[in-house]
């Protein structure tokens, strides 16, 4: 240093320089001698060797000894390189002078500065009330369309309450079994008259069809035994001859003015055939109630039994022969339900479409007065017509 201000890094103190050389020159005392006695060492190996060989065999060995021995030397480390760094001692510090900070740097400012535009003023955002959107008024609903007309009704009986006449066993009073029905007869107003009875002979040999007057039995459709009772005629009253007796009549003489049921044929007002007549329901107080119709137009197709309302069928005389008729259509019967001696009895009838309204029946006779008085004031201007016309021949 030969004067100025003295910065770090620039030298190094004396000091410092004599200890560095003086662990170099101590180190390269130590490699030395240790590479001396290495020699040494290797030298007194090759000259034990020499001895125990002979010279001309020991030659290349010693040789490669010696080329080995080469390997054995350490390489010079090379002196590691150190900066140059100062570092103050404490006196130093003390004493030197506090380093002025350099003065930064300004750039200098323009001749005219670009002041920034001011921030503009955030616009109010002016929301408007959206107009009110008009009631959407949702379409009405279509009506319901009106079921569809009825066209039959059932009434649900049970089989305690009604039993059928065909093959019911027929029995005395005293509960002895005398035959079973077969048949039965009814008038031109549909009330029962006779009851045919098959009457039982011995083993079936003597068996013979009669008929009996309706009155003359009891009917039970809940009893265990026989639900058909021949019953006697009733105890005369005091000053009274007492009935006779109900004997059975043979069946070809019965009145031609009645009519045989069971196996005859129901027809519809068209004439069309509903079917055939195989039972008759008949409650407790001896009233039928239903007619049992198979409408299978085969013996061998599929049979369908319905149970008719007895209020329902007409017995008519067309071509002097007796008919009976109801009041079904085909679509009837089809929705009738059937019966069958397991289930309850559902007894259909029809339904007759109600007649025309009363508006449209006052309207008949308003429009036949009007027809009335058109005829009649025409009639009444004829009449006029032909009085001038008459009057008309004495002045010529």
């Amino acid at each position: 240093m030969t004067g100025g201000i003295s910065h770090r890094g620039d030298a190094s103190p004396i000091g410092l320089h004599a200890l560095v050389r003086a662990s170099r020159t101590d180190s390269a005392f130590a490699a030395a001698a240790y590479l001396i006695l290495r020699v040494a060492a290797f030298i007194v190996a090759i000259v034990r060797t020499l001895r125990a060989v002979r010279l001309t065999a020991s030659l290349p060995i010693a040789a490669a000894c010696a080329l080995s021995a080469c390997g054995l030397m350490p390489q010079q480390v090379p002196a590691p390189i150190v900066e140059h760094s100062y570092i103050p001692a404490p006196e130093e510090t003390g004493s030197a002078e506090p380093e002025e900070p350099l003065p930064a740097v300004q750039a200098p400012e323009p001749a005219s500065a670009v002041k920034p535009a001011p921030a503009p003023k955030p616009k109010r955002r002016v929301v408007r009330p959206k107009p009110a959107e008009p009631a959407v008024t949702p379409p009405p609903e279509p009506p319901e369309p009106p079921p569809p007309p009825q066209i039959i009704s059932t009434r649900i009986m049970q089989h305690d309450q009604l039993h059928g006449l065909l093959d019911a066993e027929v029995q005395r009073p005293d509960g002895k079994v005398v035959g079973r029905a077969v048949d039965m007869y009814v008038d031109a107003s549909a009330k029962p008259k006779l009851l045919m009875v098959n009457l039982a002979g011995f083993l079936g040999v003597g068996d013979r069809k009669v008929n009996f007057p309706w009155t003359a039995f009891r009917f039970t459709p809940n009893s265990k035994t026989a639900p058909i009772t021949l019953m006697p005629p009733p105890p005369p009253v005091k000053g009274k001859p007492a009935d006779p007796v109900p004997k059975p009549q043979p069946v070809a003489e019965a009145p031609a003015n009645l009519l045989q049921l069971v196996d005859s044929t129901v027809t519809q007002k068209s004439g069309a055939r509903i079917g055939r007549v195989v039972d008759v329901l008949v409650d407790a107080q001896a009233q039928p109630q239903a007619l049992v119709i198979d409408l299978s137009s085969s013996l061998a197709g599929d049979k369908r039994h319905v149970a008719a309302n007895w209020g329902d069928l007409h017995v008519l005389s067309r071509n002097k022969q007796w008919q009976l008729q109801m009041d079904f259509n085909d679509a009837q019967l089809k929705a009738a339900p059937t019966y069958s001696p397991e289930q309850p009895i559902k007894i259909v009838s029809p339904v007759v479409p109600a007649p025309a309204t009363a508006a449209s029946a006052a309207s008949a006779p308003a429009a036949g007065s009007g027809a009335s008085g058109t005829a009649g004031a025409a009639a009444s201007g004829a009449v006029s017509a032909q009085a001038p016309a008459s009057g008309a021949r004495p002045a010529r």
